[in-house]
């Protein structure tokens, strides 16, 4: 039996637990035994109920980072915000993932999104992989490429980002006694990149290996209830906390569109203000295949796993990212014409846009150029090549 160590690290929500999840049933059907490391133990509570593996807390870096540029330019500024400003802040989370690896034993250390434990695997000697969409798997390369597009480069400033992240690693392999890495891009080295996205997609165009395409993710998600409404049909899948959630709410209740709105937290004085025959509220996670495909137009924060179930739904979104991730999928998305994207501070401005994604055509038809590109392989298909690749590595 091989023994699988799923770890995750950064980030939050569902976007990483759900896509493996598919992954993590195949790798069953092949006698696999998986342990789950991870950073926010409430996707467990449903998405893993059904399952007898163990769970565990992964480390993570929990304060907050202050005083640094803004906005983030590259991958090494991110790391910078997660404990890698110092020796002193990393030593800690790498010791404690180096223990988690070592208690599991196993034959292959996947990681999702999480680069303190893929260097805790390679500092013991594990096999390891990366898995997720393009921004979770940034390429090795120098110099580091960066990571927003559309701001001019400042080359001087990711050098300096660079250096001091390695200063860090290098502060905090020493200390574990483990060998300090000879450059910055040798802390994405992996046994395999298995970077689940599409070029139009890539947070890093540049990206010297094969994408394997989305994990749209676990199955069982309740089926979309459609308010009894001609029409238009909408599916939104919000935050309640993001600032564009209520004026995004009230723009569809305008419209008398048929909308369906998935909106954890979302206080009940709030809920029951927009809620009536057009507009209805699923207490639950949906299937999101289902909901992307009974949808005109998506609304979501720009989730990758979103993102690609509509654009391979062939279905025109409009986007309301909260983080830099989110604003680079967002405004890939826009690049190729198949949404639009609500910019901070002009919430106001959603109503029209939306307008404008159900009436000039070229929208949809963008969305359905990317679905009819990307019909084959199946969501089958892929998640059993990564499962046989996975299979090839664990040693």
């Amino acid at each position: 039996m091989k023994r699988i160590f799923y770890a995750w690290e950064l980030g939050g929500g569902l976007g990483h637990v759900s896509p493996f999840l598919p992954l993590a049933r195949a790798l069953d059907q092949r006698g696999c035994a998986i342990t789950w490391a991870l950073t926010d133990l409430a996707p467990a509570a449903t998405l893993l109920a059904d399952r007898h593996d163990p769970v565990w807390q992964a480390p993570r870096y929990r304060d907050t980072v202050t005083g640094l540029p803004e906005p983030q330019l590259s991958y090494s500024e991110v790391l910078l915000r997660h404990g890698y400003l110092s020796a002193a802040s990393l030593t800690p989370m790498l010791h404690d993932w180096r223990a988690l690896i070592e208690k599991a034993d196993p034959h292959l250390v996947i990681t999702d999104h999480a680069p303190t434990a893929l260097l805790a695997a390679r500092s013991l000697r594990r096999a390891c992989v990366r898995i997720g969409n393009g921004f979770f798997c940034p390429p090795a390369l120098e110099p580091e490429p960066p990571l927003m597009p559309r701001l001019p480069p400042d080359p001087a400033r990711s050098a300096e980002s660079c250096r001091r992240v390695l200063e860090s690693i290098n502060g905090a392999l020493r200390a574990v006694g483990a060998a300090p890495l000879a450059a910055f891009a040798q802390m994405h080295a992996a046994g395999d990149d298995i970077v689940t996205t599409y070029a139009e997609l890539d947070h890093y165009r540049q990206r010297p290996t094969p994408r394997w395409g989305a994990l749209l993710g676990a199955a069982g998600g309740t089926a979309p209830d459609w308010p009894v409404q001609p029409g238009v049909r909408i599916f939104a899948y919000l935050k309640a906390h993001q600032p564009q959630t209520l004026p995004l709410l009230r723009a569809l209740r305008r419209k008398r569109y048929a909308v369906l709105v998935y909106c954890p937290g979302l206080a009940p004085r709030d809920r029951a203000g927009f809620e009536g025959q057009a507009l209805r509220f699923s207490d639950r996670p949906l299937d999101i295949e289902m909901a992307t495909a009974a949808s005109d137009v998506v609304i979501c924060g720009a989730g990758h796993g979103t993102v690609c179930a509509a654009l391979l739904a062939g279905k025109p979104l409009l986007l309301v990212p909260e983080v830099t991730e989110q604003a680079i999928t967002a405004h890939n998305v826009q690049a190729m014409g198949a949404g639009l994207v609500v910019e901070p501070g002009h919430e106001s401005h959603a109503g029209a846009l939306l307008t404008r994604l159900l009436t000039e055509p070229g929208f949809a038809r963008a969305a359905l150029d990317f679905r009819f590109r990307y019909a084959a392989p199946s969501q089958a298909q892929i998640v059993q090549a990564i499962a046989e690749r996975c299979m090839e590595l664990s040693t």
